[in-house]
C-alpha cells in the first residue's frame, strides 16, 4: 500500500470513529450542563409511569407533634380509631385486586384521622382557651384552613385508590382509571395548598377586626358563668362533693378505659379503651362546674370544651388545692351534700340515696378494684354490679 492511500484509511477510520462518538459525547454534555444549571433539582409533574401508577404530590402532616399537655377527647379519639382502622386495612389483602388497592383504601381512611384532630386543635386552641388567649373565636375560625387543608390527603388517598383499580387483574380499566387518579391528585394538591392560604387568610389582621370583637364579647360572659356556677357550689357547700362524685365516677371509667386497652392487643379495642377513658376524664372535669378547687378547677367551661373534643397539644388546669379538710374525711366527700339533703334523717324519702351517696367514699377505700366506687354507687342489686372490673 502506497503512502498516500495508508494516509487515507487513517483519515476515513478517524471520522468513522467520530461519528460514532458524537451521540454519547452529545449526552455528556448535556448532562453536564443540566447538572451546573441545577438540573438536579428538577421534578416532573405527576404522571403515570410504565406500571400506569399515579405518585400523589407529599401531603403536609396536619397533625402537631403530641405533648405532655396532650387531652384525649371525642374527635382526637375517633382520630386515632380512623389512623388504626385505615392501618388494618392496608395490610388486609383482598383476593383477585391488587395489594394497592386495599393500601389505598386504608390510606383514604387513615388520613380521615388527621382532619379530626385538626378540627380538634382548632376549637381547643381558641374556644378551648378562652381568657388564656386574645382572641379565641379567631384562633378556632383560622384553624379551619388546617382543617381543610387536611382533606387534601384525603382525596390523595381516594386517587391512589382510583388508580389502583387498573392495576392487577384489572389492568384493562387502566386508560380510564389513570387519568382520573391524576385528576384526583391534582385536586389533593390544590386542596392541602388551598387550606394553607385560607388559614393564614382567616388569621389576618382583616378577619380579626371582626373576630376580635366577638371574642371580647364572649370571653367575659364565659368566664362569669364559670365563676358563678363555682360560687353556687362554694356557697352552698356541694361544689366539693359533687365533684368528688363526678370524679370517683369518672376515675372508675378511666381505670376501666386504660385497663382495657392495656391487655388488648388488638389497636381498634385499644381505642374503644381509650375513648371510655376519655368519657371518664370529661365527667371527672365536669366537676369544676361547680368547685373551684378540683380537677379543672382554673378555667371550667374552656376546660370542659377541650377535654370534650380532645386536643394534641392542649391540657385542662386544675384548680388550686383546698386548704381545708377535703375529700379524706372520715365522713366521707360526699357528706356535706348527703346533710343538705337527708332533712328528716333516716325517715326522708331520700334517705335511700344519701346513704348511698354518704358512704361512696368510704366505699372505695375498702377494695383495690379501680371501679369500686361505682359499684358502690350502682349497688349490689344493680344488674351492673359486679360487671365493671
Amino acid at each position: 500500500m502506497s503512502k498516500t492511500k495508508q494516509t487515507r484509511s487513517i483519515v476515513a477510520a478517524a471520522r468513522t470513529n467520530a461519528t460514532t462518538l458524537r451521540a454519547p459525547l452529545t449526552a455528556f454534555a448535556v448532562a453536564y450542563l443540566l447538572s451546573a444549571c441545577g438540573g438536579s433539582e428538577l421534578s416532573a409533574p405527576p404522571a403515570a409511569n410504565a406500571g400506569g401508577s399515579v405518585t400523589p404530590q407529599p401531603q403536609p402532616d396536619p397533625t402537631p407533634t403530641p405533648t405532655a399537655a396532650a387531652t384525649s377527647g371525642a374527635l382526637t379519639t375517633l382520630g386515632a380509631t380512623a389512623t388504626d382502622l385505615g392501618n388494618t386495612l392496608s395490610s388486609t389483602a383482598i383476593p383477585g385486586v391488587s395489594p394497592a388497592l386495599s393500601q389505598g383504601v386504608g390510606g383514604t381512611v387513615a388520613a380521615t384521622g388527621g382532619v379530626l384532630d385538626a378540627a380538634a386543635n382548632a376549637v381547643s386552641s381558641g374556644l378551648g382557651q378562652i381568657g388564656s388567649t386574645p382572641d379565641p373565636v379567631g384562633t378556632t375560625v383560622a384553624g379551619t384552613g388546617s382543617t381543610i387543608g387536611a382533606t387534601g390527603a384525603v382525596v390523595a388517598g381516594v386517587a391512589s385508590t382510583v388508580n389502583a383499580l387498573g392495576q392487577g387483574p384489572l389492568s384493562p380499566l387502566a386508560p380510564v382509571t389513570t387519568p382520573i387518579a391524576g385528576a384526583l391528585t391534582t385536586a389533593a394538591n390544590g386542596i392541602s395548598a388551598g387550606g394553607q392560604v385560607l388559614g393564614n387568610t382567616l388569621a389576618s389582621s382583616a378577619v380579626q377586626q371582626v373576630t376580635q370583637p366577638l371574642s371580647s364579647a364572649v370571653t367575659p360572659l364565659v368566664i362569669t358563668l364559670g365563676q358563678q356556677t363555682q360560687s353556687v357550689g362554694t356557697t352552698t357547700g356541694i361544689g366539693q362533693p359533687v365533684s368528688g362524685l363526678l370524679g370517683q365516677i369518672g376515675g372508675a371509667l378511666q381505670s376501666a378505659g386504660a385497663q382495657v386497652a392495656g391487655t388488648s392487643g388488638n389497636p381498634l379495642a385499644a381505642d374503644v379503651g381509650h375513648l371510655v377513658s376519655g368519657v371518664g376524664t370529661t365527667i371527672t372535669n365536669a366537676g369544676g362546674l361547680v368547685n373551684p378547687n378540683g380537677p379543672n378547677g382554673a378555667a371550667p367551661i374552656p376546660g370542659l370544651i377541650t377535654s370534650l373534643v380532645g386536643s394534641t397539644t392542649n391540657g385542662v388546669q386544675p384548680g388550686t388545692p383546698a386548704t381545708g379538710g377535703g375529700a379524706g374525711s372520715t365522713s366521707g366527700p360526699l357528706a356535706s351534700l348527703t346533710g343538705l339533703l337527708s332533712g328528716a334523717g333516716a325517715a326522708s324519702p331520700l334517705s335511700p340515696l344519701t346513704s348511698a351517696l354518704g358512704s361512696a367514699g368510704t366505699a372505695s377505700t375498702a377494695t383495690s378494684s379501680p371501679t369500686a366506687g361505682l359499684n358502690s354507687l350502682l349497688g349490689g342489686a344493680s344488674p351492673l354490679a359486679g360487671k365493671l372490673p
